[in-house]
């Protein structure tokens, strides 16, 4: 018993620099692309970085590798200096997660409306699944509105407006 509790004990310790190493390499995996599709605006990196059976969780994109290239498209023509700038990622296993500040300024059309010239700033947190080395699933939640408020989808609150009254 002993024997095999002691085997069992040496099998973890051995998988675990390996894990911490393929939890680096998808940080790793995840920042270049980051790095090269969104602040380089290489759209052809995108193929390097996702699996060709890509799979998007949010319903308000495109579906697949197809649709993705299709997203960041439109979402580069419409901000010429549109950036990611990554604050966090943490990687266990074959998940990472991020939380990432975007900002830009709409000087092109998005979605149908024409440019706002207004700023942009807004945060999305960001799960992925790797597989064989690339991206194969994305799920995300976005802080939408601060982004809809610089696209004009929502007024801008005004300041000093009195609280709704608590219903009694």
């Amino acid at each position: 018993m002993h024997r095999l509790l002691l085997a069992g004990l040496l099998a973890m310790a051995a998988l675990s620099p390996a894990c911490a190493a393929d939890g680096e390499a998808n940080k790793a995996l995840y920042r270049s692309l980051m790095d090269e599709v969104w602040n380089r605006r290489d759209l052809s990196a995108i193929d390097r970085y996702l699996a060709s059976d890509f799979v998007e969780h949010n319903k308000n994109l495109p579906p697949g590798a197809a649709g993705r290239k299709q997203f960041v498209t439109a979402v580069l023509a419409a901000f010429s200096d549109y950036h990611a700038d990554v604050e966090e990622v943490v990687a266990e296993g074959d998940k990472i997660v991020a939380r990432v500040q975007w900002t830009g300024t709409q000087d092109g059309p998005f979605q149908g409306r024409p440019p706002t010239h207004r700023k942009l700033r807004f945060w999305t947190a960001d799960f992925f699944r790797v597989a064989d080395g690339k991206l194969a699933e994305h799920w995300d939640v976005v802080d939408s509105l601060p982004r809809a408020i610089a696209l004009g989808l929502v007024p801008e609150p005004t300041q000093g407006a009195a609280a709704p009254k608590a219903r009694e």
